[in-house]
């Protein structure tokens, strides 16, 4: 028998069933005696007689034996993907994730160690797990969108190698409808049919696939959207969409669409005014630029090469995703052309932070005859990559060149498109910034900086130590938060060791650094400095490489740990199937941790022996992930942080053979205790 238990945690629902095992002892046991019983009466019935007759030998009695299942084979490595919204929160359960690997899948397996299929690159669970066959000397790396029905899409990368093979990362996307939310976003989506005028009045929108958009009433049709004025203490801004008569909507064929489309709007503030108003003691939990399409740590087509990449750092003036999509799920590409024969263009005005960090200042001169894109090309950009030996960073001012991007869905990868001009508006804390587009994607106002001939980090990777309050390793988990006006990287440690960090391509640009803790930030300083005095602060840094090899101190007590250990074994679910269960058998699988409210602690990819452990809050309680391959499913389990082996069971069809029995009363079988 079962029971379930629903329980429902930020809009997500988790169902717990708990299987109860009747004992078969008893059938076991009236199986057997019947048999016995028939024997004798068999025996009665058929004994030597005067004719002699052979007495035929009695049925032997049989029982179902289910057959132990098969563990999946170690793998050398593994990919573990989470998925969230915008908070960092699950998705609903009703809502498919999808994945599609824009890299090369050389090596990877599904999460049992099978060949790849269409079930492994979907889920429902807001997590993807993948294994990994085999691991090259100069390592591996996968990289991959992630989409979802009512979400933006985002993409990201996982690097492994023999010294790191088990790959994390937290990919969180936006919703197409987002009126209210802490974070620094403003998204909606409207019938284009339906929307007004520059200033707000009434148009009449009408459509031919032929001949385009027909406005009768303004010359213009626009969509806004802004941060609300409840933020301004964190971010400030808005981006306007404008659509001209004549516009055609042709998808990435070249077909026109045979109706007007929706538009999808969604503005993502920079939150450079946060960086400023913000107390050192306080660090945002979830920001905006958490949702940027492959973070802001990237590799774009370096200057003067086409096929070259080159890794740096995007500092942002804020982007926008524009959508245009209808009934029939076509979506918008490019605006056809007008009469003349030239590319059709709409509108993006950006109005930007003044408090924007401008890492690689270029002016423009307006009494020069030479373009914007030749001023920028001969006075520090090439293909809108800083080229500027030492840029000596300062705000954002009037007449700054600001490179202009765009985000192709398809492939996950940026590109430059043109360079906009930095006007002032007259708005008290914006600047403007506005471009006209030929095509359809995310935009992208940024300063892609790298170092030029600069002493990076060996191996242009950052390491660290960190250690508690008491100058003991620490134990607590506390993610590295790096930013500036304008650019924002959250370090996470998923593996459960705290006391060490290192991540890849720090940022050329001066930059701070807190440790996060559930908004807080509880870095005390750099042991030996003066910065370790006992008082909650940020560090600044000219060069973060400076922080190369030290040792950091939190200002944080750690509560009691234990190693939790966690053993993942395959059981038999077809019970009705069998008399006779088969013991649990061990099998590697990958776990993912979760604390209460749903935040992503870390994973775990378990051994042969079915065994992995993971560092926890002694008495806390956490919600176990555990990948179920033989169906493509997650497991939820609610456990208590403790010294005892947590056993999680995955549910399996196990094959059933009709075997004799052969003495005793029969037997369920293990059903799996602690061990």
């Amino acid at each position: 028998m079962a029971t379930s238990i629903n329980f429902h945690t930020n809009a997500v629902k988790i169902n717990f069933t708990r299987k109860v095992t009747m004992k078969k002892s008893s059938f076991n046991l009236s199986k057997l005696a019947l048999a016995v019983s028939s024997t004798l009466i068999l025996a009665g019935c058929f004994s030597d007689n005067d004719n002699n007759e052979t007495i035929p030998e009695p049925p032997t009695p049989t029982q179902n034996v289910a057959v132990p299942p098969v563990a999946a084979a170690v793998q050398a490595g593994a990919l573990t993907i989470n998925i969230t919204d915008l908070t960092g929160q699950p998705l609903p359960d009703s809502v498919t994730a999808m994945i599609s690997f824009t890299s090369s899948e050389d090596g990877l397996l599904s999460g049992g160690g099978e060949e790849l299929t269409d079930s492994d690159k979907s889920t429902t669970g807001s997590a993807f797990a993948f294994t990994v066959e085999s691991i090259p000397a100069e390592g591996s790396t996968y990289e991959f969108i992630i989409s979802a029905e009512g979400y933006l899409n985002n993409n990201a990368s996982i690097t492994l190698s023999s010294t790191d093979n088990i790959g994390a990362k937290e990919v969180r996307l936006t919703p197409r409808e987002l009126s209210d939310s802490d974070v620094a976003v403003a998204a909606a989506t409207e019938a284009v049919s339906s929307l007004k005028g520059e200033s707000g009045e009434d148009v009449t929108v009408t459509y031919d696939p032929s001949t385009g958009l027909s406005l009768d009433g303004a010359d213009k049709i626009i969509l806004k959207q802004e941060i609300d004025s409840s933020k301004a203490n964190i971010a400030v801004g808005s981006a306007t969409v404008k659509l001209k008569n004549g516009t055609k909507f042709l998808d990435k064929d070249g077909t026109a669409l045979t109706s007007a489309p929706q538009m999808t709007l969604a503005y993502f503030a920079n939150e450079a005014t946060r960086n400023n108003t913000e107390t050192e003691d306080n660090a945002l939990e979830s920001s905006s630029l958490d949702a940027f399409p492959g973070g802001l740590s990237l590799s774009v087509t370096a200057p003067n090469s086409d096929t070259e990449q080159v890794d740096g750092s995007f500092t942002s003036g804020g982007f926008v995703a524009i959508e245009l999509v209808d009934d029939e799920g076509n979506k918008v590409s490019t605006f056809g052309e007008d009469d003349g024969g030239e590319p059709i263009s709409i509108e993006v005005a950006m109005q930007v932070d003044k408090n924007t960090l401008n890492p690689c200042p270029v002016t423009y001169d307006e009494a020069s005859t030479d373009s914007l894109s030749a001023q920028a090309e001969a006075n520090g950009y090439a293909n809108g990559v800083c080229t500027l030996e030492s840029p000596t960073s300062r705000d954002l001012a009037v007449n700054d060149i600001f490179p202009v991007w765009s985000y192709d869905e398809d492939t996950g990868k940026w590109s430059f498109e043109n360079y906009g001009l930095v006007k002032d508006s007259g708005a008290a804390n914006t600047f403007d910034v506005e471009v006209s587009v030929n095509h359809l994607s995310y935009w992208n106002l940024d300063y892609f900086t790298y170092q030029i001939g600069a002493s990076k980090c060996p191996g242009n990777t950052l390491s660290f130590n960190v250690v508690d309050v008491n100058n003991d390793p620490n134990t607590l988990r506390a993610d590295l938060l790096i930013e500036a006006k304008g650019y924002r990287q959250r370090i996470y440690n998923y593996g459960g060791n705290y006391s060490e960090g290192t991540f890849r391509n720090p940022p050329s640009f001066p930059a701070s650094i807190k440790f996060i803790r559930g908004s807080k930030n509880v870095l005390d300083g750099i042991v030996g400095e003066a910065s370790a005095d006992g008082v909650v602060s940020k560090l600044s840094f000219d060069n973060l490489c400076d922080l190369n090899g030290k040792t950091i101190k939190l200002n944080v007590t750690p509560p009691s740990m234990v190693s939790q250990q966690f053993k993942s074994q395959l059981v038999c679910s077809n019970t009705e199937d069998f008399d006779v269960d088969a013991s649990p058998v061990a099998t590697p699988a990958i776990v993912y941790i979760y604390d209460t409210s749903w935040m992503w602690q870390g994973r775990v990819y378990t051994g042969a022996n079915g065994l992995g452990n993971f560092n926890l809050e002694e008495g806390s309680n956490y919600y176990v992930g555990y990948f179920n391959y033989t169906n493509y499913s997650w497991n939820v389990k609610e456990i208590t942080a403790s010294n005892t082996v947590e056993n999680l069971d995955i549910p399996t069809i196990c094959e059933v053979e009709e075997q004799p029995i052969t003495g005793g009363t029969g037997s369920t079988g293990s059903t799996g205790g602690n061990g």
